[in-house]
This record gives structure tokens, C-alpha cells and sequence, in this order.
């Protein structure tokens, strides 16, 4: 018992509130809760919508530069377990989502949209199944010629769907305040913070540019071996962030995004955090970032003056 009783002691000797706070009832909380949710989603759909369209030129334009491609109708499926558990409730009034998957997004002027598809609709294969990716998953059923229908409501109708040829890398919204964007090797993901903090959809093609860099080239399976053979070493990703960085930029401008300002974005971020000025770790500093797109800058221009084909620059034998 003893060991009980000092737990109950230490708990009843706990440090207590100096002031007395206006009750709350959980009618209230929960009312509230709804507002949030409500403004929550409102603003993931907001971001969705500007980052898909821009996304997708991108990886269209630079399907040529990658090795794996699907045909992408311009959709964003979930279904209800697409959100943590506490948040399904909120998902499943403000998107209508179930466990079954739906489309939550169509791109203006895409496959999806001139076949007359809505946020709502579910699309059935032939098997007669939801189907919950409308990127790898139904590129394989448009390459067999398998059928393809659109369920709204209680209605089922045939759906004829083309697609467009784009880089074979999911994108996805991570709805965080942390600035911030990554890839995986499989997909490419944009935090909600990061959406915030690029000004111009330029930049916002540059950071999807400099991701998609990362997975053409291979950084991630990279970075892995370099970390294991270095015993932890972190510099070796240094090059890649530059390699990323300067491959980036030919993305975004073969996408028909302008790069004249997008260095900005690293001085932005140099106010905002002030060791990566003068400190290299597992990335460059940021002037060194900016000065190398500088000069990727004006060797892209140099090549549309002369009528080059914009492709980085391969790797030089050393003499």
C-alpha cells in the first residue's frame, strides 16, 4: 500500500490555478470545435487548389526527364481514414467522405473536369470497386482500355477518361505550420506552412521543381548509403540540396514558371532563421543557395538565347 499512498500524496500536493476560470460546457466546446474543424478544411481546400494546378504543369511539363510516368486525370481521392481518428468526424461532415473512396479535388480544365467529374463522385472499376487512387491505379486500367464509371449518389453512368503524361510521384498537402516541403523517392509533399510562405506561384513552382529533383535523382536511396558509409555523416547531403537546387530550376522553367525572383525566397527565410547564413549542416547557407541560382539563372537564359534544349548540364568527366 505504501507505494499507493505516496503516489496519492505527491498527486494531492500538486501545484494549483491562482484564479478561478469562467466555466465552459462541453454544448460549448463542441460547438466550437465544429467552427474549427469548418475553417480547417475550408482552408486544406484553398491550398489544394493552388498547389495542384501548379504541381501538375510542373511534373507534366518534365515527364520527358523522368523514369516512371502515369496518366493523371486531374482528381484527389480519400476516404474517411485518410485523417487521424480524431478529426474523421469533422471530415466526414465537411468533405462527406466514408470508407468508401471519393474524389475530393478536380482540377479546372483537366480529364476529370471535362468528363463532368465533382468532388463527391466515386469512381468504379469494372470489377465493380471504388477506386482509391485516380493516379497509379487508374492509369493501368485507361492502358488496358477497361471501363470506367462514375457513382454520384444512387446513379452509376459510364465515364470516358484520357489523362495527361506526368511524372510518376504522388503530391501531397501536409497541413502543418512548419515551413517546409520534402520527397520521399515516391511522392512529393508540400506542408501548409510552406504554402503560406511562397509568394508567387513561381516559387511555389520552384519548390516543387527542387523536390521533384530530389526523387529524379535519386537523392533519398543516396542519402541512405552515403549516411550508412559515413558513420552518420551529415555533409553528404549538402551536394544533393545544390544538385536539387539547380535541376529545380530548369523544372520550374520548363514548366513555363518565371525564375527571376525566386532566390528571394532564401533571404525571406534568412530573416526568419539566421544560423543557416553563415552554418552549413545537412544543407548549403542560404546565400550560397541564392548565389547558385543565380548562376543557374543565367545559364538557362544563355541557352533559350542561343535555342538550346533546357536540360541540366551532365555531369563533366574529370581531366
Amino acid at each position: 500500500m505504501r507505494p499507493y499512498l505516496l503516489t496519492a500524496l505527491i498527486f494531492a500536493g500538486c501545484a494549483g490555478l491562482n484564479t478561478s476560470l469562467p466555466d465552459v460546457t462541453d454544448a460549448e466546446r463542441q460547438a466550437e470545435q465544429i467552427k474549427f474543424e469548418a475553417a480547417a478544411f475550408e482552408e486544406m481546400s484553398r491550398l489544394r487548389a493552388r498547389l495542384e494546378p501548379v504541381a501538375h504543369n510542373v511534373l507534366a511539363a518534365n515527364r520527358a526527364l523522368c523514369e516512371k510516368t502515369h496518366k493523371d486525370i486531374g482528381a484527389v481521392t480519400q476516404t474517411i481514414k485518410s485523417y487521424p481518428k480524431n478529426l474523421r468526424d469533422g471530415a466526414r461532415r465537411e468533405l462527406s467522405l466514408s470508407d468508401e473512396p471519393a474524389l475530393i479535388y478536380v482540377r479546372p480544365d483537366s480529364a476529370a473536369a471535362n468528363a463532368g467529374l465533382k468532388p463527391g463522385d466515386r469512381l468504379i472499376s469494372d470489377a465493380g470497386e471504388a477506386m482509391a487512387s485516380p493516379g497509379r491505379e487508374l492509369s493501368k486500367h485507361l492502358e488496358t482500355g477497361a471501363k470506367i464509371q462514375r457513382a454520384r449518389l444512387d446513379v452509376r453512368e459510364p465515364v470516358t477518361l484520357s489523362g495527361t503524361e506526368r511524372c510518376d510521384y504522388n503530391i501531397k498537402l501536409k497541413m502543418s505550420s512548419a515551413i517546409n516541403a520534402y520527397a520521399n523517392g515516391k511522392s512529393i509533399v508540400v506542408t501548409a506552412g510552406m504554402m503560406d510562405f511562397v509568394e508567387s506561384d513561381d516559387e511555389l513552382a520552384y519548390i516543387i521543381g527542387h523536390e521533384l529533383a530530389h526523387n529524379t535523382q535519386s537523392h533519398i536511396r543516396k542519402s541512405i548509403t552515403n549516411y550508412v558509409l559515413s558513420l552518420g555523416g551529415t555533409r553528404y547531403t549538402r551536394g544533393f540540396e545544390s544538385e536539387a537546387d539547380y535541376v529545380g530550376l530548369y523544372f520550374m522553367v520548363r514548366a513555363g514558371y518565371n525564375p527571376e525572383r525566386v532566390d528571394d525566397l532564401w533571404r525571406r527565410l534568412a530573416r526568419l532563421s539566421m544560423r543557416p547564413i553563415a552554418r552549413a549542416k545537412t544543407h548549403p547557407t542560404y546565400p550560397g543557395r541564392a548565389l547558385l541560382i543565380e548562376k543557374t539563372r543565367a545559364e538557362i537564359e544563355q541557352k533559350q538565347q542561343s535555342g538550346d534544349i533546357l536540360i541540366p548540364e551532365p555531369k563533366r568527366a574529370p581531366k
